[in-house]
């Protein structure tokens, strides 16, 4: 019973690197009147989503890392970052814990970078931020 708890815990903290999750995070920048932060989120996720269909990676990890970087960018406040990657370091647990491939997991992770990378230095060019 116990065990099984556990299991939809590490599930529910993972759904926070989801695709439905992805687009709750980019509806609520689209109202912000900063349309960079929207372009960083849909670029990087798009970004993501092309190099996960070539190279086959975990996606939550990637997606959740993405969430990560830009919602920090935006927040801009040490105790949402310390929070928000306490709960990314749970999500990568969560991910070890169901016994996902760790070399996908490691792949999600580095293309999650690659594409804030990306997405920022784009959209930073573009809005010349």
């Amino acid at each position: 019973m116990k065990k099984e708890w556990i299991r939809e815990i590490a599930r529910d903290i993972i759904a926070l690197g989801s695709i439905p999750f992805l687009i709750l995070v980019l509806v609520r920048v689209l109202l912000i009147e900063k349309p960079f932060y929207f372009y960083q989120f849909l670029i990087a996720g798009i970004i993501f989503l092309v190099f996960m269909i070539i190279f086959k990676y975990n996606l939550y990890a990637g997606l959740g890392l993405i969430i990560l970087v830009f919602t920090n960018l935006y927040y801009d406040e040490l105790r949402f970052t310390v929070f928000s990657i306490l709960v990314y370091i749970g999500l990568i647990s969560s991910l070890f814990y169901l016994k996902e491939e760790k070399y996908k997991i490691i792949k999600g992770i580095l293309f999650g970078v690659i594409s804030s990378g990306i997405s920022y230095l784009f959209v930073k060019y573009f809005f010349q931020l």
